[in-house]
């Protein structure tokens, strides 16, 4: 007797397959990431064709085949169609889902991480907000939920929690204090008021820490050290996404 499993999920890739169905790469609150088969999804007139697009906010109910997932029924929670609407937005969403994509393994929940996903998409859909600075919110919570978060409050090295003068290491995962920067070489300046704003964030919810109102060079100086920070820590870490928007603000 086959079981069923109801969940939230977000659909992070969606692939044809075969004349009129679709493979979904979803990302589950109960299940984590998951392939799923959605037997006639790319029908224009199928009951499941919204709720499996992708950046869509579903309810599933799947049952488990010998090799993957089965949609046995999917209702729409939020469709996030706008984001496709702006060549912009849609660089960052796709952005942060190949991201979420990457890190997550199959069938491994991380429900702070699913629901910093789902808070990040509804914040660029409503577009009120600098994008840049709701993305480097959401790669600085990320890289803490998935075990890696920077050390901003004290040094990474020893531990000293005086941080005036400080400098960060990418390499050693967060600020450096005077005295352990003479027995460091891979750092790099930081303003002081950059290192207080991801102690911000990090200790807030995104949608409070969204409301802040943060200087353009506060914002490209975070950007660019979580950028490093990613590059280092992230296997497979793919930019496409952003360097097209680079390319293109360009």
């Amino acid at each position: 007797m086959l079981t069923l499993i109801n969940t939230e999920g977000v659909v992070l890739r969606n692939r044809k397959f075969e004349e009129a169905d679709a493979i979904l790469t979803i990302f589950t609150r109960k299940l984590g990431k998951i392939s799923a088969v959605a037997k006639g999804a790319k029908r224009p007139k199928s009951n499941l064709l919204s709720a499996t697009q992708v950046f869509a906010y579903s309810n599933f109910s799947l049952y488990k085949s010998a090799s993957m997932y089965k949609i046995n029924q999917c209702d729409i929670k939020y469709n996030f169609y706008n984001l496709s609407k702006e060549i912009s937005v849609l660089s960052y969403a796709s952005y942060i889902t190949q991201l979420v994509e990457v890190v997550t393994l199959e069938n491994q929940t991380n429900n702070r991480l699913f629901d910093l996903l789902i808070k990040t998409l509804y914040l660029y859909s409503k577009g009120e907000r600098d994008l840049e600075y709701i993305t480097a919110i959401f790669e600085l919570k990320f890289l803490d939920y998935i075990g890696y978060k920077p050390e901003v409050s004290k040094c990474a090295n020893c531990g000293n929690n005086n941080l005036i003068n400080s400098k960060f290491s990418v390499i050693e995962g967060g600020a450096i204090c005077v005295n352990c920067q003479q027995i460091i070489t891979t750092l790099q300046k930081i303003d002081p008021t950059t290192l207080k704003l991801m102690e911000y964030i990090l200790l807030n919810d995104i949608i409070i820490s969204s409301k802040a109102k943060v200087s353009k060079y506060l914002i490209k100086e975070l950007r660019k050290i979580l950028k490093r920070y990613l590059g280092e820590y992230v296997d497979n870490l793919n930019l496409k996404s952003l360097n097209f928007l680079e390319n293109l603000k360009d």
